[in-house]
């Protein structure tokens, strides 16, 4: 038989494709491997600089920055739990008489019932100043939702209701109230003085939770949960042989450029950098209140300024604080006089006005960076002085526009900037 021989290098051939597979999944194994070390490097490292510095905003002119979110609240020492439930909701309509009252509350679609003892005599009250508004705590309990958002939202159209009513987030809740002596009824009352608004819960009537929570220490615990507000913490990051006068420039306005450039170019020559705390290089004002709640002033030293977001905003590069910068005649008229409309995009040290479309400015903020800017988001003692991103103040100040409008911003810088 005659017997059947291979063709000739077909089995060579054939070995050397079994090779050449073999060695591309090898290498494909040593590259994958070589691939995940890296990913794993870089993943780790990330976490690393998160955990050290924060997360990483999009650059620009302020250098490499990162924030780290966190919560504040007011210490207990500042507290007024027994004078907040004795006082009661008051809400004031300023230059106004029984005839407006009446006007507000029909456009609210309040049920006639609850419209009857809103306007009790022993509710509503003329005084110099306007009408004012002291509602039972069972009005306020009964109030519907719609009716409650329409009244809030005209109440907020004056500044001297902004001190009795509230923003709170609702993703905090947990953190706020959760925690609390008898929490879930603490949440309950809470929830039913609120309406909603986005990402908010609007609140009012302080005094009525507080009267009807039973000990100290259900009382501070809401208090302290009220007055907790989300802010950041701002970083920048100086690595070696950075520009230092670039950061500087931008950084340095209003204050001695030269002593914020030493500051940077001291941490850019040290081997490995570093990072700086924003609060270290913002003037002596914002610096020394960031992050604080304020405290009460002596009243033997006269009447104690309104520090609210205006005051806050035109005061940030002073040394010492102007107290009538709270006036809106006054500080308007400082606007035309000191400030010109910011060409191109905001820098740090503009002022943003977050005003109606028809007119009418609801808040002012110091724009920082990126998206964050330093705020105080009322005049009471329940709102610090911190950093907060635009997107959320654009949420919470959204509320005193109609549905459908949204809120413009626009910036000014001082003429000497």
């Amino acid at each position: 038989m005659q017997r059947m021989e291979a063709e000739p290098g077909k089995s060579s051939i054939f070995s050397h494709k079994i090779l050449t597979r073999a060695s591309l999944i090898i290498a494909g194994v040593l590259i994958g491997g070589v691939l995940m070390k890296w990913y794993d490097s870089t993943e780790g490292e990330a976490n690393i600089i998160a955990a050290a510095f924060g997360q990483p905003l999009p650059s620009g002119p302020w250098g490499e920055l990162y924030s780290t979110p966190f919560t504040i609240a007011a210490p207990e020492e500042l507290l007024p739990v027994r004078k907040f439930e004795e006082n009661g909701t008051t809400w004031v309509i300023p230059n106004s008489h029984y005839g407006d009252v009446t006007r507000l509350l029909e456009t609210t679609g309040m049920p006639s019932n609850l419209k009857a003892e809103l306007m009790a005599p022993e509710v509503l009250m003329q005084t110099p100043a306007g009408m004012e508004i002291r509602p039972a705590a069972k009005t306020l309990l009964a109030l519907p939702a719609e009716p409650r958002r329409k009244l809030y939202q005209a109440l907020l159209h004056y500044p001297e209701n902004r001190g009795q009513i509230t923003f709170i987030h609702k993703d905090t809740l947990g953190d706020r109230f959760g925690g609390a002596h008898n929490g879930e009824h603490t949440l309950m009352l809470f929830k039913q003085l609120c309406c909603e608004h986005g990402d908010y819960l609007v609140f009012s009537g302080l005094s009525v939770v507080l009267a009807q929570l039973q000990t100290y220490e259900e009382k501070r615990d809401f208090m302290r949960g009220l007055t907790s507000q989300r802010t950041l913490t701002l970083r920048v990051r100086i690595r070696p042989e950075a520009d230092a006068a670039a950061l500087a420039n931008y950084w340095g306005r209003g204050i001695k450029a030269t002593d914020v450039r030493t500051i940077f170019e001291s941490i850019a020559a040290t081997p490995s950098g570093g990072t700086l705390g924003i609060i270290n290089v913002l003037p002596p004002l914002p610096s020394s209140q960031m992050f604080f709640y304020p405290k009460p002033d002596n009243p033997l030293n006269g009447s104690a300024p309104v520090r609210d977001c205006h005051w806050t905003s035109f005061n940030f590069f002073k040394d010492v604080a102007d107290p009538q910068m709270s006036d809106p005649a006054y500080f308007m008229q400082k606007l035309k006089e000191d400030y010109i409309p910011a060409p191109g995009d905001p820098r740090y040290g503009d002022i943003a006005f977050f005003s109606k479309p028809g007119g009418g400015v609801v808040h002012s903020a110091v724009y920082l960076a990126d998206d964050i800017y330093y705020t105080k988001n009322g005049a009471t003692f329940t709102y610090p002085w911190m950093l907060e991103t635009l997107t959320d103040l654009l949420k919470q100040y959204s509320f005193q526009v109609e549905p459908g409008e949204k809120l413009v911003v626009n910036y000014f810088r001082r003429k000497t900037l």
